[in-house]
């Protein structure tokens, strides 16, 4: 797993193109929990509007880089 608790993640391009990923188009998450759920392994809580948990696969993310 490239990812570990505490990275900032946004979505990849393949994240994008799915459309239950819309309500985090936007901001980014911070990977809280990996492992707990088999089918969508990665829990983010995200920080655009309601701050709320979302699960994802690791192909659906990627790395945060802030705009210099």
């Amino acid at each position: 797993m490239k990812f570990k608790v505490g990275d900032l993640v946004t979505l990849s391009a393949a994240g994008r193109r799915m459309e239950q990923n819309s309500c985090v188009f936007c901001g980014f998450g911070i990977v809280v929990l990996i492992g707990d759920r088999r089918d969508f392994p990665i829990t983010c809580q995200w920080f655009s509007g309601d701050r709320s948990d979302y699960w994802f696969k690791e192909y659906e993310l990627k790395f945060f880089k802030q705009n210099s």
